[in-house]
């Protein structure tokens, strides 16, 4: 057999992390990559660029760049194809070995719906529920509320809404179908409250062999996405040992070959517990297994791969027993004090300062052995890095992931959800063990304070200026009386002709907190308003964008923006109606829909330039509509 050379179909921290166990194990590497996206393919041997970041989903082109790359071999990492099965087949056709299950195998695990008639036949618990195409198929379930409505192959916390009721029904079915890649998906009976906690098993198989390594507890989660990992659980092994039990059974049935994941809901008052679902895949999680078993499982995959191996020629045959606990941490690009919207930008190597010493472990993207530079768009996930730590103890796993929480510097304008990882491990629930699937849903405002007090008590000594505020990062260091001269031109030539060139003069009077360029607040004095000083507070967005959408003025009731930057996927057309709280836009970010409510009754005027389009990226701020608001005349018509 030739070298193996393995294409890896993924970008960021996991591409980066096949390439370091392929490259242990003597393998060559290729990366895909795209424009702006490229830090993770420095780290292998060669490297072909997509056209879009939509061909990581495209099976024929994948297949295709192995061809060229006479790779043998196709690791999809996590998310994208990694669950395709037409993937799986295509590489099969192709001779080219697929790093994962067999198809049949990913057909089955990658349907939730097959999954739990799976589960079912081998008597294992799931809550009810069944396949729906429609909103009325939901509210005809007959479980009662709260209901959830879940993609078949939704992944991430995409495609997944809770009714607590029949009049939310319509919008979620509608939302978790626009987040559905196959644009299907089913209902069941939500089990959610305190209590309710998420652990999942990990199991490894050869095809005829499968072991488990213990399992994962996943339960600080928002919107369904997981946020911080420890293993081993917090539960009692009683209340473990019947879901290791059942992943064993049901990958023992699927013949399962390569890493798995089964999922599971327990209660930990009354120790009911239902199954979820399987990945059949690496997870994002995985690391906290490794920390506990010491196996890479990178490696176990790769190797599983090629003939002849099995578990018991990598010394598989049993389960290791745990040592000590690991916590994973995920840092994101994320705005917690704006419902944690994604905060995208420009980051560069020399804004972050790592973590390190003895139990710690950082796997990033933010990291490259030829560039500095990197971006933060819309196209993909908002992770940037996931901080792993690991100790004897539990306690000792949390004082270590606080102090690598307190080593941590991030010095970017793009925002992080850091505050929201310290405020969790400060939390007396998570010390006891009470946290549970919504808990951070409930405790967000309590957390965030406390994540807040922790980071400024932990905070390094710092320089300040003579006005007592503290200098940026970029070192800009303004006093109290400096003066700008402010220059106002026409962009045009037909501005020019109504608007000759002006200038004014501000003046600095006070500072009070200067960060610049992230935040600079005061009073001033200028030439626009001659009489009297401002109070000013300017801070700089966390969004880039190059859309070219006019600017909505937060002033004006008529004018929708907005909130966040993201691809639009409806916009109402002018000439309808709205009332207040119907949806007025859906806008898509890392493949989950969020909607723009009327904030009041109206008619859409018009939209607010030309970049409103189905399919386009508009940016934070960017006017979407024009309002005429009923019985006040249409104030908005004549702005456009």
């Amino acid at each position: 057999m030739p070298n193996p050379k393995v294409l890896v179909a993924n970008r960021g921290e996991i591409a980066i992390r096949v390439f370091r166990a392929a490259a242990e194990l003597g393998w060559t590497t290729v990366a895909l990559y795209t424009e702006n996206d490229s830090s993770h393919s420095t780290y292998a041997d060669e490297s072909i660029q997509l056209s879009s970041p939509a061909e990581y989903m495209d099976v024929q082109k994948v297949v295709e760049c192995a061809i060229r790359s006479k790779s043998t071999h196709i690791h999809p990492g996590y998310g994208f194809l990694s669950e395709s099965s037409e993937l799986a087949s295509a590489c099969a056709a192709a001779n080219i070995t697929f790093v994962g299950p067999s198809p049949d195998t990913i057909r089955i695990a990658s349907d939730k719906l097959l999954a739990r008639e799976l589960a079912t036949s081998l008597g294992v618990p799931v809550a009810p529920g069944k396949r729906v195409k429609s909103p009325e198929d939901v509210l005809a379930l007959d479980v009662g509320f709260p209901v959830m409505i879940k993609a078949l192959d939704g992944g991430g916390g995409r495609g997944i809404r809770i009714c607590e009721g029949a009049e939310e029904v319509g919008e979620a079915f509608k939302r978790c179908l626009g987040e559905s890649p196959s644009r299907q998906v089913f209902a069941e009976k939500a089990l959610k409250g305190p209590g309710w906690k998420h652990v999942e098993v990990q199991i490894v198989g050869d095809g005829r062999e499968v072991v488990h390594l213990w399992e994962r507890e996943c339960s600080v989660q928002r919107r369904f996405q997981k946020i911080i990992e420890i293993a081993p659980s917090s539960l009692p092994r009683t209340s473990v040992q019947p879901l290791i039990d059942s992943a064993v059974k049901m990958a023992t049935a699927l013949k399962y070959k390569g890493l798995g994941t089964f999922e599971f809901l327990v209660n930990a008052s009354t120790k009911q517990w239902v199954f979820l679902e399987i990945n059949p895949r690496v997870q994002v999680e995985h690391t906290v297994t490794e920390e506990i078993s010491n196996i890479d499982l990178v490696q176990t995959q790769l190797l599983l791969s090629l003939p002849n191996n099995t578990l018991s020629s990598l010394s598989l045959s049993s389960t290791p027993p745990p040592m000590g606990h690991a916590i994973q941490l995920r840092l994101t690009a994320e705005d917690p004090t704006k419902s944690f919207r994604l905060s995208p930008g420009t980051i560069r190597a020399e804004d972050i300062t790592w973590p390190a010493g003895r139990g710690i472990r950082i796997d990033t993207w933010l990291s490259s052995l030829q560039t500095n530079t990197f971006t933060v768009g819309t196209d993909f996930d908002s992770l940037l890095a996931k901080i792993i730590v690991h100790g004897a103890s539990f306690e000792e796993a949390t004082r270590r992931a606080r102090r690598a929480l307190q080593e941590l510097r991030f010095r970017s304008n793009v925002r992080t959800n850091m505050e929201v990882l310290g405020g969790v491990l400060e939390h007396p629930d998570w010390r006891d063990g009470r946290v549970d699937t919504l808990w951070l849903e409930r405790e967000v405002e309590g957390v965030l304070k406390l994540g807040g007090r922790k980071k400024d008590s932990s905070s390094t000594s710092t320089t300040t200026t003579a006005s007592g505020s503290t200098p940026s990062a970029s070192h800009v260091t303004l006093q109290p009386g400096t003066i700008f001269h402010l220059h106002l031109s026409p962009s045009s030539s037909d501005q020019a002709q109504e608007q000759k060139q002006t200038t004014h003069t501000l003046t600095l009077s006070s500072i009070a907190l200067n960060t610049f360029p992230e935040r600079l607040s005061g009073t001033l004095q200028t030439s626009l308003i001659p009489k009297g000083s401002l109070s000013f507070d300017l801070s700089q967005s966390q969004s880039q964008s190059s859309s070219s959408l006019p600017l909505a003025d937060p002033n004006n009731p008529t004018h929708i923006a907005s909130p966040i930057t993201g691809k639009l996927v409806e916009v109402c057309k002018p000439g309808e109606k709205v009332r207040k709280g119907d949806t007025i836009a859906v806008l898509s970010v890392m493949k989950m829909e969020s909607i723009v409510s009327a904030p009041r009754d109206g008619v859409v005027a018009a939209y607010g330039g030309e970049g409103v389009r189905v399919g386009e990226v508009v940016g934070e701020g960017g006017l979407l509509v024009v309002l005429d608001l009923e019985g006040e005349g249409r104030p908005g018509r004549s702005r456009l």
